[in-house]
């Protein structure tokens, strides 16, 4: 008759119990995101403009470097948009410009946790305040819709002369970017796999353009001749005022950047693969 094997019975048993109040987990983990988002630039009065919300969505694939570092890579969409109505400032509001665009991102950061969630010693949090930064790519195309109530994307109409030989102190503008993400955020471990998060994130850019709006007002003539009538009905919508009266004018501001910012929820799990050790 056989007998169990004890040393079998461990081999099984032990990584997955609580052997001096520790318990394996994997070092990676998969994390889905929800929330808004929202942008600052040329057609926004004020840092945080939360009629000017939209959504956001993501994925992360976070891998533990040790007890307070966290490398992840993220890829996400968000949806920002602006518009001079919604703004106080008469003068703004009078420039009558709007737009709309999806931001598609995808990213690499660092996370410092301030307090230890993971570690192989007794003194650990279930919870922890945390900053992250790092570098990312992201796509983006501005459009809005003209007076006949038609989508169009407005780059390719160079509203500002950008790229026209007219103009050549105006650079054209690629809708391919890179971004900077810093920010901050907090974790709470639910359970020994699932951990909740709150996520605040700015996104410094390498383009004044989110918005397609930076520089002054060009020749209308001009945009319409070489580029068409519809850049130059897209370029000026100021109503009540003839345009000749603000040839020159500053339609936009060129410094700082446009910036975009992310404020989630997330939800990860353990995945499987490189197991540490997590305390209760």
């Amino acid at each position: 008759m056989l007998r169990p094997n004890p040393l079998l019975f461990l081999v099984f048993f032990i990584p997955f119990s609580k052997l001096g109040a520790q318990v394996y987990v994997s070092n990676w983990r998969l994390e889905i995101m929800a929330g808004t988002s929202s942008y600052n630039g040329d057609l926004v009065q004020g840092t945080f403009p939360l009629k000017r919300l939209g959504p956001c969505v993501g994925l992360n694939l976070k891998r533990h470097i040790n007890n307070k570092f966290t490398f992840r890579l993220g890829l996400s969409y968000g949806r920002i948009y602006g518009d001079d109505k919604k703004n106080k400032d008469p003068e703004l509001i009078a420039r009558n410009l709007n737009f709309k665009s999806h931001i598609i991102e995808l990213s690499a950061a660092v996370e410092y946790d301030f307090l230890k969630l993971r570690d192989d010693f007794n003194d650990v949090y279930k919870y922890t305040p945390y900053i992250f930064a790092g570098i990312g790519a992201f796509h983006f195309n501005p459009y809005t819709f003209d007076n006949a109530g038609n989508k169009t994307y407005l780059q390719p109409l160079k509203t500002e002369g950008q790229g026209l030989s007219a103009f050549p102190d105006r650079k054209n503008y690629s809708l391919y970017q890179f971004c900077l993400p810093i920010g901050l955020g907090f974790k709470w471990n639910v359970s020994e796999n699932i951990q909740v998060c709150y996520e605040a994130g700015y996104r410094f850019t390498t383009t004044d353009y989110l918005d397609d709006v930076s520089s002054t007002y060009v020749s209308l003539d001009k945009l319409a001749v070489l580029v068409g009538p519809k850049t130059a009905e897209l370029s000026y919508r100021e109503e009540g005022t003839p345009f000749a009266k603000r040839l020159g004018d500053r339609r936009g501001f060129s410094k700082p950047n446009d910036v975009y910012f992310y404020n989630v929820f997330k939800l990860s799990f353990s995945i499987g693969g490189g197991y540490d050790k997590l305390q209760n």
